[in-house]
């Protein structure tokens, strides 16, 4: 019997000593940002006392690399502003909420326009050495060329499969603006996502990196049961069929706009692209909330039939997205 119980003991701290050996899963994480350049805050040349527009610099190549293959394509190069694209640029960064500037200005990395980028903008996190997170912003040379309202109705009839010649839909957001403004607010409000956690998490790494345990924050709580999932009463109808940008579809007829747009008023999701997750809810309905309420522009979503203006949605005055305009303070 001693000698049994002796064997099983040995048996106990062998297996204790194979599973100490295995990674945990954000050890294995950790492991693959230390191995990726684009992750790392050591490949970049930071200082976090430098203005914010002069982090406008060319993507280095392990940037346009990495974001090559992550979008799994190879038409991805560098573009340079122009002077005049660099003052407007310069002139939206001043126009950001204050929350914004104050996280941009210790933890934007750099800004960098990538030629033919998928949609309007991207932002991404990278680590320092103690694990701390710090943000890229990329953008769509694009956004600086196209008026807003254009460039969101581009983006918008991504979302739809053209199987109705006389349904159109179309984004009135005034021409005050070029798209980079909508691009801007709303990859600036990811990344201070990701640094101060507004949502839960931006994505399921954040939650490995951070340990993060809890479900819903003041934003998400009375919206969210999870990332991409909301409560019952605003998970509408065809809300999972949702893409933009060619991501995947589109996979909603243009003819089926109409019921969709009914649904999305009755949420309280400022747009069709926040009602995808809450890292999206929060970005769009900052963006268009700032664009309305602090930049003084419209936000209608027109659904036009037979040539005529049908319906006029205006989401940003939904009585459930109003219900949500409190949490707005923290921002400015």
């Amino acid at each position: 019997m001693k000698n049994k119980i002796n064997q099983s003991f040995l048996l106990c701290i062998a297996l204790l000593f194979l599973l100490s050996c295995q990674s945990s899963p954000r050890a294995e994480l950790f492991n693959v940002i230390a191995s990726t350049p684009a992750k790392n805050l050591r490949s970049y040349a930071f200082d976090n006392t430098s203005t914010i527009i002069s982090r406008v610099k060319p993507a280095p190549d392990f940037i346009v690399s990495f974001w090559n293959k992550t979008d799994k394509t190879n038409d991805y190069s560098s573009y340079a502003p122009t002077q005049e694209e660099l003052r407007m640029i310069g002139g939206y960064l001043l126009k950001l909420p204050r929350r914004h500037k104050e996280v941009l200005q210790k933890r934007l990395v750099a800004i960098y326009f990538i030629n033919n980028l998928r949609g309007s903008g991207a932002t991404d996190y990278i680590l320092d050495d103690e694990n701390d997170i710090y943000t890229v912003m990329l953008f769509n040379p694009n956004t600086l060329k196209t008026d807003l309202s254009k460039w969101m109705t581009l983006r918008e009839n991504s979302c739809f499969i053209r199987n109705a010649a006389d349904v159109k839909v179309e984004i009135n957001c005034g021409a005050k603006f070029t798209g980079f403004i909508y691009a801007l607010t709303h990859e600036a409000t990811h990344a201070v996502d990701y640094v101060e956690s507004y949502t839960p998490y931006v994505e399921k790494n954040i939650k490995i990196i951070k340990e993060i345990k809890a479900a819903s924050t003041p934003f998400t709580k009375n919206t969210w049961k999870d990332l991409a999932v909301p409560l019952l009463p605003y998970d509408f109808p065809n809300r999972r069929n949702i893409t933009f940008y060619g991501d995947g579809g589109p996979k909603i007829n243009i003819s089926d706009a109409l019921q969709l747009y009914e649904h999305l008023v009755t949420t309280p999701f400022v747009s069709l692209y926040g009602s995808m997750n809450w890292a999206e809810d929060l970005a769009d309905f900052i963006t268009f909330y700032h664009i309305t309420h602090m930049l003084g522009q419209p936000y209608e979503i027109r659904y036009i039939k037979n040539g005529d203006q049908s319906r006029v949605f205006r989401p940003i005055g939904s009585v459930k997205v109003k219900e949500r305009f409190s949490i707005m303070q923290e921002f400015y």
